[in-house]
């Protein structure tokens, strides 16, 4: 009991430590990019600071979609939050048709002058329409209207996926499989139902495996060869890239060469500035700087797990456990492929890899996070607080309570 009591963290503690987390990610994310990119940028647009003029934009566009985020009324996220990935499906079908084609991929979406990966944005979106359709099912009174939600749910799920896959991007769709998942399980859909789900979802995937995977990405696979196939340049620049990046975590050492004294983003390191900017980290700051960065996502889905934890209903958990399994996996994903332990695949680290979609998309799950802290400390405030209640008065209880026969033995547990 006094366990639970102790890890029981109030709303609003959580509020401020994951506001703090947003601020010091977006600040040192921006220093990062300045630092790993001047090199590339002074070489190929003549300014040092161009790439960090533009990340600057991004992250203007990506507060603005924050707080757009953290002001939205929660009854509305709740009856309207699945219309933005209806709007993000839209956008992934149009990437495969008007899309910009960079090598094999068609990853890339033009409006205007603006250029964004939609499949970046659909991260979110579809945490946010499976944590709804979760909360329908909850919801549902028969069995007709339980198979009618599950049905959307698993359309939602693995239609995403799949238009992910096919622009190709392997990587980008086994993730968004991973989110879907996880999503269901913080939004306390049943278990049985969840491995029903991921074994109709696996038997259509491998049934249909031939329009998603190009013959070197099956070879590959098939061969567990991630870094080198003969013959094919793409390969060997790969394996490259993964050279420079673990000499540049080897020579960083304990403490590291020492900020801006590190070699590799002089345009030794392919894409020091965005898929390989944890071994610029590694370089210059050494295995301290890579703890340091390894514990600040380490804290981000600590919290924000225990938001999900404390959320009374299964919207609430599942936008909450969502967004924090998917900040915590790409962040997972992007050091592992700087450490060679997965093949390079352009998993940007949230926050500190340069690119507008992955900052912007950051910015706005963040803006989610605090939404539901928020939302849960309205609830306490307007409960008076603290619960009447002598048990743990926990999200399992669902608000339940009784009177305490003295007011001197009442605990104070906020609201979850």
């Amino acid at each position: 009991m006094e366990a639970r009591k102790a890890n029981h963290w109030s709303p609003e503690f959580l509020a401020s430590i994951l506001s703090l987390l947003t601020v010091v990610g977006l600040a040192a994310g921006l220093w990062i990019v300045y630092n790993a990119s001047y090199p590339y940028s002074q070489t190929v647009f003549g300014n040092p600071f161009a790439i960090f003029f533009r990340q600057v934009k991004y992250a203007i566009f990506g507060i603005a979609l924050f707080f757009l985020a953290l002001l939205t009324p929660s009854r509305f996220l709740k009856g309207f939050g699945w219309s933005f990935h209806l709007v993000s499906v839209i956008l992934l079908v149009a990437t495969l048709f008007f899309g910009k084609k960079v090598g094999e991929a068609q990853r890339w979406l033009s409006i205007g002058s603006v250029q964004f990966q939609p499949s970046e944005f659909a991260k979110i979106t579809m945490v946010v329409c499976i944590a709804f359709l979760s909360a329908q099912w909850k919801g549902s009174a028969t069995l007709k209207q339980k198979f009618w939600v599950w049905l959307a749910l698993f359309v939602c799920w693995s239609l995403t996926t799949a238009l992910v896959l096919v622009q190709p991007h392997l990587s980008g769709g086994f993730l968004l499989a991973l989110i879907g998942l996880a999503t269901m399980f913080f939004a306390r859909l049943p278990i049985p139902l969840i491995l029903a789900t991921l074994l109709l979802f696996g038997g259509i995937g491998y049934i249909t495996q031939e329009q998603f995977l190009r013959p070197y990405q099956r070879e590959r696979w098939q061969s567990g060869n991630w870094l080198t196939l003969a013959g094919e340049q793409k390969e060997k620049q790969k394996a490259y890239q993964v050279r420079q990046a673990l000499l540049g975590l080897q020579v960083g050492g304990w403490f590291g060469q020492g900020p801006n004294r590190g070699k590799q983003k002089h345009l030794f390191l392919p894409a020091a500035h965005t898929d390989f900017v944890f071994a610029v980290i590694g370089e210059e700051f050494g295995f301290l700087g890579s703890f340091l960065v390894l514990a600040f996502f380490v804290f981000l889905a600590y919290f924000s797990l225990c938001l999900a934890s404390q959320a009374p209903e299964p919207f609430s958990a599942g936008l909450a456990g969502g967004i924090a399994f998917s900040l915590w996996m790409q962040a997972i994903l992007h050091i592992s492929v700087n450490a060679n332990l997965l093949p390079p695949t352009g998993f940007p680290l949230p926050f500190a890899s340069a690119g507008g979609s992955s900052l912007c998309a950051t910015l706005w799950g963040m803006g989610l996070l605090l939404n539901v802290s928020l939302s849960l400390f309205r609830k306490a405030k307007r409960r008076g607080g603290a619960k009447d209640a002598l048990g743990d008065g926990g999200w399992r209880d669902w608000g339940t309570h009784l009177p305490s026969p003295s007011h001197s033995r009442r605990r104070q547990v906020y609201f979850a």
